[in-house]
């Protein structure tokens, strides 16, 4: 790898000594068979699936576009064959800054394509964090969304000696995807490298053949890094987790192969994956994932994450991988416009709903009584629950943060098949998970096939397997110390139950140390806060303090709606002072609180004006909470709350 230290002393896989672990072996279904390394893939997908839709998104006049596997593959070499023309030597890197959307499937398929390392930035980053990623990486060449994006590389500019390429996907007048590119190739924006994503496609079409695209392709070796992806850390420079393609193709192979004709073919139209974080971790699969296995992949709009649940409804996903605040969206859109009686109805049916699935997923028999009430509320009640999902949703994954235990039982109950799963960044995104079929509530499952997991003497959370990453970009093993003996230190505190399933307990940072030297984890209490419909955020502070106190945010649609039926002002920073709201947080501290041992309960809490915000880095982009960063902007807040 070029100008990267020390990757090439990661591959031991010594065993740690006396420590029970447990091994992926669920899955016993057909693994799917494939490459091992990614550079062909959308040369694969457009011989195995030509016709079948690749891509759905929505173009600027608001309808719904979509491409076919022929086309998208065609796309993605042209750009590979484009970054090939501008000089780029495998191993060379290429940025992009932009949101997720067809061109960032492009340039990710391109890159596997030609041997290139895709760095990924996400589009809300800053000129300084722009300079820190491009010259740590050392990326020569970078594909920004639009003029927005493309001012901040510029405003980065005299601090990135190594850069010789800008290409811009969205020149003035043209927006979206296509096939093919766009009609005049025009000038270059700027005499210094800048040009349009279609000129760059265009000079692929030219200055490469398809036979060098082809050698290129050949020589791509399973260890060669495919993307560099920076931590989305709040304190000190990001670093690049560096993941191969080897580290994807073992994931993709424990995912179960996609559905077969009788005469053993593969089918198209397998369904549709609708992703709906930003371009990072789990995104990133996805992408993988749709082409290695026949999928669609259906891209957000974007906008705020209220418009999600609408939009789940209009794609009808069959594969739907979710962060908790999104399914808490979802949550709230289910319960929106009842009365609190009805929603407790609901939650109790819920419940009942669950005990009856458990009891036939056992063998035991239903009493009559009970299974005509169940069928009923398959037809009615549960039915119009699982049509917030699509109605064709065959997987439901959450991942990323803990979730509420309370949510997920009651979307089971209503018979969608929603499972806990755990993955990091470091391990390409997976490592273990629960299945529709076999799920344990309050853990995330078992390894994935090929992946080992163990608990160290202090609890933390150990993973080894093909999926486990190269390191961090510009560090030896001795300085990030990250894997040792072939073992991932993933600084999330767990255990393993009876089953063999994983259950996470919390984050070895994110402990918080009080003033009489207890450390408590916030996790349970914040998730805990976050079932109620009309919380949004929890989260704790207490460092060297006597107790916890919280920062909770409203749900905005929740909140107006509870307010709507009491007549109290719908303005946020108007409702926030309301005794009344006031009291009805109180009680939904205070019974989170009694589920909890004394010193995980926060004392006194304070309501936020506004939701947390992925522009003031609050939220990270895959919408996780930015612990350091709330703390520092609420400082005065929380100190308040101890006087």
């Amino acid at each position: 790898m070029n100008e990267r230290k020390g990757m090439d002393g990661m591959e031991g896989m010594k065993g740690m000594q006396g420590m029970q672990g447990v091994k992926g072996e669920h899955g016993a279904t057909e693994r799917a068979a494939g490459p091992d390394t990614l550079a062909h893939l959308a040369r694969r997908g457009a011989e195995r699936w030509p016709t079948a839709p690749a891509l759905r998104w929505r173009g600027a006049d608001g309808d719904r576009c979509h491409i076919s596997y022929a086309e998208a593959g065609e796309a993605a070499e042209e750009i590979a064959r484009g970054l090939m023309g501008l000089g780029l030597r495998p191993g060379d890197r290429v940025a992009i800054q932009s949101t997720l959307r067809p061109e960032w499937t492009f340039a990710l398929l391109g890159a596997a394509a030609s041997g290139l390392v895709l760095v990924s930035l996400l589009p809300t980053t800053v000129p300084e964090e722009i300079a820190h990623v491009l010259n740590d990486s050392g990326a020569t060449a970078v594909i920004c969304e639009d003029a927005a994006q493309l001012a901040k590389i510029r405003a980065a500019g005299p601090r990135l000696p190594r850069l010789r390429h800008i290409v811009l996907i969205d020149e003035p007048g043209r927006s979206g995807a296509g096939g093919e590119p766009a009609g005049s190739a025009g000038e270059p924006l700027r005499d210094d490298g800048t040009m349009t994503l279609d000129q760059l496609r265009r000079l692929g079409q030219t200055a490469v053949s398809g036979e060098e695209l082809r050698r290129r392709q050949d020589a791509v070796r399973p260890d060669d890094v495919l993307v560099v992806l920076y931590t989305s850390g709040t304190t000190g420079p990001k670093k690049g987790c560096a993941l191969s393609h080897g580290n994807y193709v073992s994931v993709l192979r424990a995912h179960p192969a996609p559905p077969r004709r009788p005469d053993g073919a593969a089918t198209t139209g397998n369904g549709t994956v609708f992703v709906v974080t930003g371009p990072h971790t789990i995104a990133l699969l996805m992408q993988l994932l749709t082409w290695w296995s026949g999928y669609t992949l259906a891209y957000f709009s974007g906008g705020s994450p209220e418009r999600i649940p609408s939009e789940v409804r209009e794609i009808r996903p069959t594969i739907l991988p979710l962060v908790p605040l999104v399914l808490e969206k979802i949550h709230g859109a289910v319960l929106a416009g009842r009365t609190e009686r009805e929603r407790q109805r609901m939650v109790a049916a819920a419940r009942t709903g669950l005990r009856v699935r458990e009891m036939r997923a056992r063998g035991a028999g239903v009493p009559d009584g009970l299974r005509r009430w169940f069928e009923e509320a398959e037809q009615g009640l549960f039915a119009e629950v699982r049509d917030h999902f699509g109605g064709a949703v065959r997987r439901v994954t959450v991942s990323g943060a803990p979730v509420s235990q309370d949510i997920l039982a009651f979307f089971l109950g209503c018979g969608v098949p929603i499972v806990e799963s755990y993955g990091m960044t470091e391990t390409a995104a997976a490592v273990t998970s629960n299945t529709p079929d076999d799920y344990r509530l309050g853990t995330v499952g078992r390894p994935l096939p090929g992946i080992e997991v163990d608990i160290a003497p202090d609890g933390e959370v150990l993973v080894r397997g093909g999926n486990v990453f190269r390191g961090y970009w510009g560090y030896d093993e001795g300085e990030f110390g990250a894997v040792r003996d072939g073992w991932l230190h993933t600084g999330d505190l767990g255990a393993i139950d009876a089953d063999g399933c994983l259950r996470l307990t919390g984050r070895k940072k994110e402990l918080i140390q009080l003033s009489n030297g207890m450390a408590v984890t916030p996790h349970p209490l914040e998730r805990e806060l976050r079932a109620s419909p009309l919380i949004s955020h929890a989260v704790l502070y207490g460092e060297g303090k006597p107790h916890l106190v919280a920062l909770l945010t409203l749900d905005e649609r929740q909140a107006r709606a509870w307010a709507a039926e009491r007549g109290l002002p719908a303005a946020l920073p108007d409702l926030v002072r309301e005794p009344e709201l006031l009291r009805a947080l109180d009680e939904v501290v205070g019974r989170a609180n009694a589920e909890l041992q004394e010193y995980f309960r926060a004392k006194a809490f304070t309501v936020l004006e506004r939701d947390l915000s992925v522009s003031e880095g609050e939220l990270t982009i895959s919408l996780k909470v930015a612990r350091p960063v709330v703390h520092e902007h609420f400082r005065e807040r929380y100190e308040a709350l101890y006087d």
